[in-house]
């Protein structure tokens, strides 16, 4: 018990230490590649989504939803993978509060395969990150990646930016 405590804090103390390689060139968003994505905003810019979809090793289609609001502050997080299913929701007084949420499952797969997701919400951007100037107001980065057995590692890094 105590060793899971200390390993989520030590989580909840790390920070994005930089933007993965550009996945542009990569339609599935599952090669470990950076994209930047900007969320879809209500005229007065209080409520914003996004959605897109991102393909596991299985070659199987995952959806992915962030929800922002300004009135209040929250940030939500949503990956629909079947019977795994995530849901982040960030609720703050003080949107300026940074904050990185990760979650890891270990699980064993098959007899031969152990199958590792990891997700993490971050809004923590250290001076040494440079965010692209394409991104006018960045929101969050969104990373997800999947450790199946002995095959390549999947998974993809969305920088979320309000236009």
């Amino acid at each position: 018990m105590l060793m899971g405590v200390l390993f989520l804090l030590f989580l909840t103390s790390q920070e994005v230490s930089g933007f993965w390689k550009n996945g542009s060139k990569d339609p599935t968003y599952s090669h470990l590649g950076f994209y930047q994505k900007n969320l879809t905003c209500d005229d007065a810019g209080t409520t914003c989504q996004l959605c897109y979809t991102a393909h596991g090793h299985d070659g199987k289609a995952y959806l992915h939803g962030i929800q922002y609001t300004t009135e209040p502050y929250k940030l939500e997080f949503t990956s629909l993978a079947g019977r795994y299913d995530n849901k982040y929701s960030i609720i703050q007084d003080d949107p300026n509060q940074t904050f990185r949420l990760c979650s890891e499952l270990q699980m064993e797969y098959s007899p031969m395969r152990d199958r590792k997701l990891v997700i993490c919400l971050d809004t923590r951007f250290p001076s040494g990150v440079v965010v692209p100037e394409t991104c006018a107001s960045p929101i969050a980065v969104t990373s997800l990646h999947v450790n199946y057995g002995d095959t390549e590692m999947r998974g993809q890094q969305v920088l979320v930016c309000k236009p």
